[in-house]
């Protein structure tokens, strides 16, 4: 069976490879701005009907500027206008990111209308017609043939071979657009990045991409001249076009199909991520000439920022996945529900994730509703995960030899200080391909978290994991802990520790309030002395005065506004400001509790901490309650989690900080 990658882990070794090859870091926008950038590109090519955009245009005055203006007015009307308003608290203090944002979709709009333009004209003079086109009699409004130019969210896919490999390798992606205008053979896969990226690992990218074409031509039936030249857009906010022409994209191929032998585990060698960006490589795409051309751009974004480390281990089931596999399908089947399964089976840690696909006529809902009856058909020991995401629907099943990830198979990713300012990553979890994932506090959508989970599973041993993710990635001088403990001994291994901006604190001893009130007035403090300054960090190189990050971490939260009326209201108050204010003055807020009812979430909770941790819980309302969605009270406890931000959640495994770990980092 091939092994499966995407594209996406491609893409993220690559650019990880020119970070560990000293290229420059990428200037990438939030992750929730970058997906209002895919969702106003898809807006553009929209096929709904003639009040679409494209009908809009093509009804419209019958020049080119009056396109551009056209389309950036209705760009903004039906998606960037609507978010703005509902995102206003949470992009506070991203009003440049913003602007970017902006100016990148207009540089977009304009460059699609003018694409839009010349395809018409094509149509136009091909048949003659002022304001249709038709083939064999059939006429068409210019709208819906500009329509069929353009699909978004497409899947792409090929199978890769080597002599040298153990396995072949299936590469499965999805293009943000493919574009074909009418009756022409030739064709291009679009992809949008904004912000600024690293040549060598765009131009790995691009020949990423160009082994993918071959594949997806075939499928459709279309000659594709694989000799031809593939261009990179970039809006960084302005426009950017760079040709690659084949004798540059071929001068890294060999190097990306040894990354790619890597990745899949089928080649020896290297670690993953060595260097596809060779002086060579680097040298072609600098000595690229910067014209127009057919469109490929490097894919980029992501939910979380991945650490860049594999904690790769190789995790064969005892189980037979392939007789496991016939079960499924056929426990379905007794109750009607007709499935088959992707030959994509991704055996994980905790648990193997089948991909399943609903039979004719089958409904989504008939699938998820049978989670229980699976569990007693198949004499599981914990019900199936059954969720869906990017346009998939995955079974996922508890491995009977269910893996521990300790941290230790992590930590040399997260070794060492990342700059004179110390790191805001934090690790949340390991994936199920073995890729630790992290968060940034500096990002808007990972500034402050809220943990819930029931009592087992792992709620206390994740908070100490990512203080410990912290602390191995900074020193006292870049990051100062804030520590609330009402259980008393969550946390007694930091007592200690010179990270603590203060001792821990004890609420039975200390008021709460009065600690929160202090980071109050520290933030306020802070943002007098930034004098104007986005970040601490802006304010360090201004002034040369350096501020350590501080992280107030507190396990149950719920305890804290149990105590009283009037303390929650000031506990609640001060919660409020933090969270409205303290990630540009390097104040962050990490916060759990037990039970994550609406009377626990509510108010500043639920407006002010947008990344959440959801550990197993005991009932599909509290899931709902912190996640959106059901499905935390189906995880398998000690450390099994969701973690959403801006997007839907993700089913990850944290890592166990073992009793050794502890009293290593924290020197307790």
């Amino acid at each position: 069976m091939a092994v499966t990658l995407t594209v996406s882990q491609v893409r993220d070794a690559l650019y990880q490879a020119d970070r560990v090859a000293g290229g420059e870091p990428s200037l990438a926008t939030t992750a929730l701005l970058g997906r209002w950038f895919h969702e106003g590109l898809s807006f553009l090519v929209s096929r709904d009907s003639a009040a679409g955009l494209l009908g809009v245009l093509a009804a419209g005055p019958a020049d080119l500027t009056s396109w551009k203006l056209t389309a950036r007015a209705r760009l903004y009307e039906s998606v960037v206008g609507p978010r703005l308003t509902r995102s206003c608290a949470l992009l506070r203090e991203s009003a440049s990111q913003v602007l970017v944002l902006w100016q990148a979709m207009q540089a977009a709009a304009d460059w699609f209308a003018e694409l839009a333009w010349h395809v018409q004209l094509e149509w136009r003079r091909g048949h003659q017609l002022p304001g249709v086109g038709g083939r064999r009699g059939v006429e068409q409004p210019v709208w819906q043939l500009l329509a069929e130019c353009f699909e978004s969210e497409v899947p792409v896919e090929c199978e890769l071979s080597d002599p040298a490999w153990s396995d072949t390798v299936r590469l499965v992606g999805i293009a943000d657009w493919v574009c074909r205008p009418a009756g022409v053979d030739r064709w291009c896969v679009v992809e949008f990045k904004t912000g600024s990226t690293s040549p060598e690992a765009d131009l790995g990218q691009a020949c990423l991409y160009h082994l993918i074409l071959g594949e997806l031509s075939r499928r459709r039936g279309l000659a594709l001249d694989t000799g031809g030249s593939l261009a990179l857009i970039r809006f960084a906010p302005e426009r950017h076009e760079l040709l690659l022409t084949v004798e540059q994209l071929e001068s890294v191929r060999g190097k990306l199909l040894a990354l790619i032998g890597r990745l899949a585990g089928v080649s020896s060698g290297g670690a993953p991520g060595a260097a596809v960006s060779a002086a060579g490589a680097a040298g072609a795409v600098s000595g690229a000439q910067q014209r127009g051309g057919g469109v490929l751009s490097a894919a980029g974004g992501g939910t979380v920022v991945s650490s860049g480390a594999a904690a790769r281990r190789n995790l064969k089931s005892s189980t037979d996945c392939g007789e496991l596999g016939r079960r499924i399908v056929a426990a379905f089947r007794e109750y009607g529900v007709l499935v088959t399964l992707d030959d994509e089976v991704v055996v994980g840690p905790s648990f193997i994730r089948f991909t399943l696909i609903p039979g004719l006529g089958t409904r989504v809902t008939a699938i998820e509703q049978r989670s229980a009856e699976l569990q007693i058909r198949l004499g599981l020991g914990a019900e199936p995960f059954i969720s869906r995401g990017r346009g998939r629907l995955v079974l996922d099943v508890q491995r009977p030899d269910r893996q521990v990830i300790t941290f230790d198979e992590v930590r040399e990713s997260l070794s060492g200080v990342r700059s004179s300012f110390g790191s805001t990553l934090v690790p949340v979890g390991v994936d199920f391909s073995g890729e630790l994932i992290c968060a940034d506090l500096s990002k808007p959508e990972h500034c402050h978290f809220l943990v819930a989970g029931t009592t087992g599973s792992g709620k206390s041993e994740w908070l100490r994991m990512a203080i410990a993710g912290l602390m191995t990635r900074n020193t006292p001088e870049t990051l100062r802990l804030l520590v609330i403990d009402p259980k008393r001994n969550a946390f007694h291994s930091l007592r200690n520790s010179p990270f603590l901006l203060q001792p821990l604190v004890f609420p039975d001893e200390q008021p709460v309030g009065e600690v929160l009130e202090q980071l109050c007035a520290e933030m306020e403090a802070r943002y007098a002395m930034m004098n104007g300054a986005d970040t601490i960090a802006d304010a360090a190189l201004q002034s040369g005065r350096r501020l350590p990050r501080i992280v107030c971490v507190c396990d149950e939260y719920r305890d804290l506004i149990s105590r009283g009326r009037r303390e929650r209201r000031e506990i609640e108050s001060k919660i409020c400001r933090l969270g409205a204010k303290a990630r540009a003055a390097g104040i962050h807020l990490i916060l759990a509790t037990q039970e994550a009812s609406r009377d626990t979430i509510r108010g500043p909770l639920d407006t002010n901490l947008p990344a959440r941790v959801g550990l197993k819980m005991g009932r599909d309302l509290e899931s709902r309650m912190l996640l959106g969605v059901r499905g935390a009270e189906k995880l398998l406890g000690h450390g099994d989690l969701l973690f959403r931000d801006t997007q839907d959640p993700r089913r990850l495994q944290a890592p166990l900080l073992t009793e050794a770990n502890r009293a290593e980092i924290f020197g307790g």
